[in-house]
């Protein structure tokens, strides 16, 4: 399997006794080495869908197919970084120390954004920066297929600017990348497939250049 097949997925919650079904019928394939995005109003089970791709949250029926050996990293709509570790530090956490390879870490500080912050601390930095940092974990793993969950929530224009950048570059490298995004039109700018997901399931999908020129699209997502 070249990418991540899904087939036939469901999910509910109980909330004060009663079933609410998040996901139903879900069928698609994300293909390997390319941009996803995931668009849809909030509520539609995009979150949910992500983090039962992630093993963060488990299916109620059906099956999702990854190829045994890959690598999957998560980057939460918050940095959830350490406060009391530096940038560095946060970067390497949970990494084995006889794996940590310094050279690595600096050229990916140099592709983040981060060279000079090293040494600061969570509570020195932007919304912008720490996100950053969260990002620069993640890719600190290896990851051959990353899940992004609204990684330009409360972000300034520039700083959405340029981590949308950073995500080209990261696929450019050969990593997957599959993010939820309510910029639509700047995540479609980017990638090459969008999935809309509506009550639960997968209304529409394709090329995300051709989707963005789709008038369901410009009225739903784009304001236009």
């Amino acid at each position: 399997i070249a990418g991540i097949k899904i087939n036939q997925l469901y999910k509910s919650f109980i909330v004060d006794g009663k079933k609410h079904d998040v996901l139903h019928d879900v069928n698609t394939f994300l293909p390997q080495n390319s941009i996803n995005v995931i668009l849809g109003k909030s509520g539609c089970g995009k979150t949910t869908f992500l983090r039962i791709l992630a093993n963060l949250e488990q299916c109620d029926q059906g099956e999702v197919l990854i190829n045994s050996g890959e690598k999957i990293s998560f980057v939460f709509q918050e940095p959830r970084l350490m406060p009391w570790l530096s940038v560095s530090k946060n970067i390497t956490f949970g990494l084995e120390k006889q794996k940590i390879n310094f050279e690595e870490i600096e050229e990916l500080m140099n592709l983040i954004g981060l060279k000079k912050f090293e040494k600061a601390y969570p509570h020195q930095l932007s919304g912008g920066m720490q996100q950053r940092v969260a990002l620069a974990r993640a890719l600190e793993y290896d990851p051959s297929i990353i899940l992004m969950d609204e990684p330009s929530m409360g972000l300034s224009p520039i700083f959405v600017n340029e981590i949308f950048d950073i995500i080209q570059e990261v696929s450019a490298s050969g990593t997957t990348v599959l993010l939820v995004e309510q910029n639509a039109k700047k995540a479609l700018s980017i990638a090459d497939r969008a999935y809309v997901l509506e009550t639960g399931n997968i209304a529409l999908e394709g090329d995300a250049k051709v989707l963005m020129n789709d008038d369901s699209i410009k009225k739903a997502y784009l304001g236009e």
